[in-house]
């Protein structure tokens, strides 16, 4: 008899629990229902002061290292006079259907360019994507602070002027960033 006491007992021990719930709310009332009570929230929806310190206070400053330097007015010039004959040679190369890193190389190392002045990079392997555009990424110092920047592909040329990247970090291509 005390087996079949001690098993009503935790079977109702289980239904209470059951039906009451895990304690979200006042108790029942005599009508049986119970009123739900907020819990307090540990976030608010504010946005933080940008002068507090819960914000960054270097993000300018760690920001600079990737911009491009702003090329002098003479280093300017050059690039422009000089863009219009390195893209002519890319476009001939391109209608060739030659879009490679090799190709590449040779034909702006054909136009009077150093070694040291031209970075051509395969566009698959820079971004670590073999789904991404076939073609390769151009760059083409043509002064202190000038870079020729752009890419070559299937479907077209792409070349303008710009800034050399900051001092030791890179010249022309930029690397992939997060």
């Amino acid at each position: 008899m005390g087996m079949r006491v001690a098993s009503r007992v935790v079977g109702c021990v289980a239904a209470v629990t059951v039906l009451a719930g895990c304690g979200g709310g006042a108790p029942a009332g005599p009508g049986g229902s119970s009123t739900p009570t907020s819990q307090p929230s540990s976030t608010s929806g504010a946005t933080p002061d940008p002068t507090s310190d819960l914000v960054a206070p270097h993000d300018e400053e760690n920001a600079a290292a990737t911009r491009r330097q702003d090329p002098s007015p003479s280093d300017s010039s050059a690039a422009s006079a000089a863009l219009p004959t390195v893209r002519s040679a890319l476009e001939t190369q391109r209608s060739r259907g030659e879009i490679g890193v090799d190709e590449t190389r040779a034909t702006v190392l054909g136009l009077g360019y150093g070694e040291d002045d031209v970075e051509v990079i395969d566009i698959q392997e820079h971004l670590g994507d073999p789904a991404a555009t076939p073609g390769v990424l151009v760059g083409v110092v043509t002064g202190p602070r000038t870079c020729l920047v752009g890419a070559v592909t299937k479907q077209r040329v792409t070349l303008e002027v710009d800034g050399t990247g900051p001092p030791g970090e890179y010249r022309c291509v930029a690397p992939v960033t997060h």
